[in-house]
């Protein structure tokens, strides 16, 4: 391999010099460098300001859609063997899965594995071994530990972790099924540190005491005093986890864990601080609307199930008052990903994305249970478009029970009980809308759907698809075909900046379309979204009196300068159009 050091950290410009200066074949020394250059241009950065560091751009990497940048995944993935082969002139890089032969002794090996995934997972240790001359008998962990380094700082793979996490699983399977594997299993890495301690770590009186709480909360108990509305199954669910994570930070805090026998030790006033403590200094000693909340649902506790008296009450309070953080509508993430939908060609992508999909789905390029489930998101996709619905209510949607058909016309309806905020919400389907829904029935559902399901979007048990697996569907789905990061939940942040860019100061219909109870609420988010709009209408309203007072302009609506002063009658303007209609 040839090497160039430069006095400075080598970038891509150095890169292709390199290339150009390597005495390569001319087909190839073409198709690297314009590899390279590809590279940078789907970075949107000049050759010389990116450093050619293998972790950095794989990390950069992961931000380029390439369908979105009209780049087949076969060209992409010629793109980046070409691109890794050019960073191999100037710095080490761990060479790709198929690039070197394996020994006999790995061969046989490989053709013992169980099944196809381990081989695919393990190919790439297997080749560095053989490349290295690391026979299966003298194979060692400190082969390992830096087969793992080089993964992680040699290669443009996405997720290094991820690859040797799958890899760790399969070796070690291995050991435990294949004749002749190295006796050497690897300790799994932990994907994940949580704080959180079992049910069991504590006495049992404690679950029960949990467990008789949210019996109270469901209503199942008609206890005289018990809760005005039942509470749901997902709030239960967190209220569960809360209580866990709070006797966890107790014993994080040196309490014994045995010590806590009763919802009456946890919110005890000295253990309700010492727990919120705990989180408080997790979160760098800065209040959170989740330690708020936390520390609020203790209080409840306190108040209905442990019957504090009123000073302790009073106390606990007075806590949760200096936790408490204002509120502030969207978050700051999500108006950094609407300012994307500023760009009309942005909306246009996403408008027509669900056409796009079909247009996949049907081209016979793909598998038939890969085209379903792109059907399947083609009508997601377009069902959040036009009745921006909440995660819970789309993933659940019932053929029979949600998509009610009246003479020709379909709606969408979704019962006060399965809302949020207790609102019906009901939207007449559009015709484009129903069409799509029934050429999904028709020729992709039933790939998805076992006998008897009735779910739009069916899973594997049966019943509906699990709510994370769907939106994870659409986001991934959303940034592969147009490059834009759009999860669930934002499709009702941009239905409503695109009505509002349309109709300043409509806020009613916004709130009726999402479902939500309070004008305030519509207001905190959305307020300031359609500024912009509504100066545009503003000054289009100005012009148009201006103009049909036949007063001359120095300048016409369309910008063309000086030379239409001689204009007796200016051109009419019509109304200003900010959004796009679909």
């Amino acid at each position: 391999m040839a090497t160039a050091t430069p006095s400075r950290a080598p970038t891509l410009a150095d890169v292709l010099a390199a290339v150009n200066a390597a005495g390569l074949a001319e087909r190839r020394r073409q198709d690297m460098a314009s590899a390279v250059r590809t590279v940078a241009r789907l970075l949107d950065r000049r050759l010389e300001d990116v450093p050619a560091d293998p972790r950095g751009l794989a990390l950069r990497l992961k931000t380029v859609a390439p369908l979105a940048a009209g780049l087949s995944p076969g060209r992409w993935n010629n793109i980046r063997s070409l691109f890794r082969a050019a960073l191999a002139l100037v710095r080490p890089m761990m060479k790709g899965r198929s690039t070197v032969p394996l020994t006999p002794a790995w061969q046989g090996l490989a053709e013992r594995l169980p099944t196809r995934t381990d081989r695919t997972r393990l190919s790439r240790l297997m080749r560095w071994m053989s490349a290295n001359g690391i026979a299966p008998d003298t194979a060692t962990a400190d082969a390992l530990d830096t087969f793992r380094a080089e993964l992680q700082s040699d290669s443009l793979l996405r997720a290094p972790e991820k690859t040797w996490a799958d890899l760790v699983w399969s070796w070690n399977r291995s050991v435990e099924r294949v004749e002749g594997w190295p006796r050497l299993p690897i300790a799994k890495p932990r994907r994940k540190v949580t704080y959180t301690l079992p049910w069991s770590a504590f006495p049992a009186s404690l679950k029960a005491d949990v467990d008789a709480w949210l019996e109270r909360l469901a209503g199942r108990d008609f206890s005289d005093d018990g809760p005005a509305r039942s509470a749901r199954s997902s709030t239960l669910e967190t209220r569960e986890y809360q209580l866990r994570s709070f006797a966890s930070a107790l014993a994080h805090r040196g309490r014994d864990p045995q010590s806590l026998a009763s919802l009456a030790d946890l919110v005890a006033y000295d253990a309700f601080v010492d727990g919120i403590k705990f989180y408080y200094g997790r979160r760098g000693d800065t209040p959170s609307s989740a330690i708020h909340g936390m520390a609020s649902m203790l209080k409840s506790v306190a108040r209905h199930w442990v019957k504090a008296d009123e000073p302790t009450l009073a106390r606990m309070a007075g806590v949760i008052k200096r936790l408490a953080v204002p509120e502030q509508g969207m978050t700051a993430k999500n108006r950094e990903r609407l300012r994307a939908f500023d760009d009309e060609a942005n909306v246009a992508r996403l408008l027509g994305l669900p056409q796009r999909l079909r247009e996949a789905a049907d081209s016979g390029r793909l598998p038939p249970l890969r085209a379903a489930v792109l059907a399947g998101l083609a009508v997601a996709i377009e069902l959040l478009i036009f009745t921006p619905v909440r995660r819970k209510n789309l993933v659940e949607i019932d053929l029979d029970r949600h998509l009610i058909r009246t003479g020709r016309k379909t709606h969408l309806v979704v019962p006060v009980s399965e809302t949020k905020n207790e609102v019906h919400l009901e939207f007449e389907l559009l015709p484009r809308t129903v069409e799509l829904l029934a050429w999904y029935g028709t020729h992709h559902r039933p790939v998805l759907a076992s006998s008897g399901c009735t779910a739009l979007f069916p899973g594997r048990n049966g019943g509906p698809k699990a709510k994370h697996t769907l939106a994870l569907q659409v986001s991934e789905t959303l940034f592969e075909y147009t490059g834009l990061k759009v999860n669930v939940h934002l499709f009702r942040h941009i239905g409503a900046k695109i009505y509002l860019e349309e109709n300043p100061g409509g806020y009613e219909v916004v709130r009726r379309v999402l479902g939500h109870k309070k004008m305030e609420t519509t207001m905190r988010f959305y307020t300031g979204l359609e500024t912009a709009a509504a100066a545009r209408h503003f000054e289009a309203a100005i012009l148009r009196r201006l103009e049909a007072s036949g007063t001359k302009l120095f300048f016409d609506t369309r910008g063309r300068g000086a030379k239409n002063r001689s204009r007796t009658k200016p051109r009419q303007v019509g109304p200003v159009r900010t959004g796009r209609r679909s």
